[in-house]
């Protein structure tokens, strides 16, 4: 899968980066349980430098075949924070379609997705989509009537995103507030986190630009 490869591929730049700050994502990865108590005190009492722990808890996860959800971790707003040269790392192959798709969606910072936009989001969720109606504040009555009135699954998961839509005020109903709507949940695909992340790294690139814009037209 193109997920899974994407850290191989990215190995080294992935290192470099995160050796900023090693033990930050240690403690992520170990509060995520993606690493075993033992694998956390192990790396956390390693002896090298910044670097080697850091190639370390990558190869323990590329055996342990948590490839997936490390990236997820590394797409998180918090992480992002910590590290922001991960947003400009490719984690689709150039020809993949997944990474086309997060790129032709919301082109304006202010810009609230539609419901064409919406329905590639639904596209990307299994049988989770109910858990994520949940954290993004619907209820179960809302659900039940989603599911009497639509029998395609595939259109529950979309009108579902199209009503919490309805019901946020006006402007912030952005790729930025459903990923933030949806940043606790553990059980969140890769596939959707990568395709709201990449399209919230577009704006946030659009607002940086605007802003850029605004202070020279200041001076």
């Amino acid at each position: 899968m193109a997920l899974n490869n994407a850290i191989v591929r990215n190995k080294t730049i992935i290192q470099e980066i995160l050796s900023a700050d090693p033990h930050f994502i240690l403690n992520k990865v170990r509060e995520k349980e993606l690493i075993t108590g033992r694998e956390y005190t192990k790396l956390n009492s390693n002896k090298g430098d910044a670097e080697d722990l850091v190639i370390k808890l990558v190869d323990i996860l590329i055996n342990k075949g948590r490839e997936s959800k490390f990236i997820g971790l590394l797409q998180d707003e918090i992480v992002l924070e910590t590290y922001p040269k991960l947003e400009d790392v490719e984690w689709e192959d150039s020809g993949s379609t997944a990474s086309s798709s997060s790129l032709s969606i919301g082109k304006s910072f202010r810009q609230a997705l539609t419901e064409k936009e919406l329905l590639k989001v639904a596209e990307t969720l299994g049988q989770e989509w109910e858990q994520a109606a949940i954290h993004l504040g619907l209820k179960t009555k809302d659900l039940d009537t989603i599911k009497a009135e639509h029998r395609p699954v595939a259109m529950q998961k979309q009108k579902m995103l199209v009503l919490w839509k309805r019901r946020r005020p006006p402007g912030e109903a952005t790729a930025q507030d459903l990923l933030r709507g949806l940043k606790d949940m553990e059980d969140l695909p890769v596939e959707t986190r990568l395709l709201l992340t990449g399209n919230v790294h577009i704006n946030v690139k659009i607002k940086y630009i605007c802003m850029q814009g605004n202070n020279k037209q200041e001076e």
